[in-house]
């Protein structure tokens, strides 16, 4: 009898019968730049044993019709491994599992969309929406049973290379749940939270380990029409790559040159020599992120080049620069539209933004993506700086979340607020532009980046794990200043009490 209880226990859980079943939707491709045919569903198995999922289906739909698309039903003897992954895709997909290369738009459509994952017994097991600026009121078009697994779902849209265009750097990206490890996904059901975009890795952990902090750039070391993309940070992006620049030399026309896609010259920054520049100078929107994550707590600081000469009637330019969040594929233009807006950043952001009637710069906390119209008051701005006052030229930028407390400061003007304090997210820039012709446009221009992780040590400015020398000095030179690292306490000015702090902690970590 006890060797029949401990072989069917052993079967048991060999199965994944016994303990915990969770299984993630951890990557989704749903609309690709060719011919929908590669687009793809990634699970995975957090357990630590193997999880049977036969006949478990993907089921999809939209708001037409309710569960109106095809739903896919994993055939027997689908079994994802302890810590594996599973891929449901088109055959172009590398680390594919399980093929769907016969209408593989009818599982994924391209729109406003919910795709769950349910178990034998009908349960929804994980659920994923996107789109859902097109359709807010979930209840209107998702069944009751999946909504709980979404919180408000994917705001934006999104567009995904599939290689073959010559036009874009094909960057291969995906709709990806942060792993903050590499075995350990964020899953609080808040699909704006949970996912952002970064580069796809079916069949892959989306983890990358950070580089060392603080990480600094002047982007001096890089030739002119360098692609930014080093291993230490792992950058992604949507169309185009953030590229190195002269930027006292243009390209013309309208700066579509990769070897220096700047459309018109600019003085270089107080840091001097290159600078990077993030657009897709085809047109419309782009976005580039790090693929690293932070938790809870983040920071930069750079030099950000701000033209606030207003736009043409009917023309507008706007970008973001965010932490702890992400922008989808095409940043759409915030601020604008007499329907839910489709911006679909999520985190904490600068958001500038100009047309023919102002030119402003916002700290926001667009919170897990909604609507950026002021009317709607769903983001949250902490500050405002109307940039009619100011000239075009390079500005000081800061950014600061710590503990939930964020401080950002622009040149001189510092606001703060509060956010969530268990924030995940990347370094994103997203940009935007309906300006004719490109000359008149000024993408997201910086140099003298820096990005750290403020507080993990009280005092510890630089983020190298000791409160030392250089922290003081660092704190000494800063002085009078406002935001950024150097600023411990998050009063918007670098005063006594910091360098109390770093004093009273001398050592720490060391």
């Amino acid at each position: 009898m006890k060797r029949w209880i401990l072989s069917t226990l052993s079967a048991f859980l060999a199965l994944g019968i016994a303990g915990a079943q969770t299984i993630l939707i951890t990557e989704i491709q749903y609309d690709d730049s060719g011919d929908d045919d590669y687009e793809y569903v990634e699970l995975y198995n957090p357990n630590s044993f193997p999880v049977d999922i036969s006949g478990w289906v993907l089921q999809s739909g939209d708001q037409l019709t309710g569960d109106n698309n095809r739903d896919f039903i994993f055939p027997a003897g689908t079994v994802i491994p302890a810590g594996g992954y599973l891929v449901v895709g088109d055959p172009n997909i590398p680390n594919v599992n399980i093929q769907v290369d016969q209408d593989i738009i009818s599982y994924w459509e391209n729109d406003n969309e919910w795709t769950a994952l349910r178990d034998t017994n009908n349960v929804v097991v994980d659920a994923v929406a996107y789109e859902v600026n097109k359709a807010p009121n979930l209840s209107t078009w998702v069944p009751s049973n999946i909504i709980p697994q979404l919180g408000r779902g994917i705001w934006g849209n999104y567009l995904f290379q599939d290689g073959t265009l010559a036009t874009t750097d094909a960057t291969r990206q995906s709709i990806s749940r942060y792993f903050v490890s590499q075995t350990v996904a964020i899953d609080t059901n808040v699909n704006g939270r949970d996912f952002g975009l970064l580069t796809g890795t079916p069949g892959a952990s989306n983890y990358l380990a950070p580089p060392p902090f603080p990480y600094v750039e002047n982007f001096d070391s890089f030739n002119v029409g360098d692609v930014f993309n080093p291993n230490g940070v792992g950058s992604n992006a949507s169309f185009r790559y953030a590229r190195v620049i002269d930027p006292t030399l243009s390209d013309t026309p309208g700066g579509n040159n990769p070897s220096n896609p700047n459309p018109n010259a600019i003085a270089t920054s107080p840091q001097g020599g290159n600078a990077l520049i993030a657009w897709d100078w085809a047109g419309g929107g782009n976005q580039v992120a790090g693929n690293f994550v932070f938790q809870g707590n983040a920071g930069y600081e750079m030099w950000v080049y701000v033209n606030p000469t207003l736009a043409p009637t009917n023309q507008n330019e706007s970008w973001a620069i965010g932490l702890l969040g992400h922008a989808e594929s095409v940043y759409n233009t915030p601020y604008i539209g007499t329907s839910a807006n489709a911006c679909g950043i999520t985190g904490i952001a600068w958001v500038f933004f100009k047309d023919s009637t102002g030119a402003f710069l916002r700290l926001v906390d667009a919170k897990d993506g909604g609507d950026s119209r002021l009317s709607s008051s769903y983001w949250t701005t902490f500050g405002t700086v109307d940039l009619s006052q100011f000239s075009a030229g390079w500005y000081r930028l800061k950014l600061k979340i710590k503990n939930g407390q964020v401080t950002g400061s622009f040149g001189s003007i510092t606001f703060t607020g509060s956010t969530d304090a268990n924030l995940v997210g990347t370094f994103y820039i997203g940009y935007r532009e309906a300006l004719t012709p490109n000359d008149l446009t000024r993408p997201v221009t910086i140099d003298d980046l820096k990005l750290y992780v403020p507080g993990a040590i009280e005092g510890d400015v630089n983020g190298d794990g000791c409160v030392d020398d250089a922290d003081l000095l660092a704190v000494l030179f800063a002085f009078g200043g406002s935001g950024g690292a150097e600023d411990i306490n998050s009063d918007g000015i670098v005063d006594d009490a910091d360098l109390l702090v770093v004093l009273f902690n001398f050592g720490s970590g060391c």
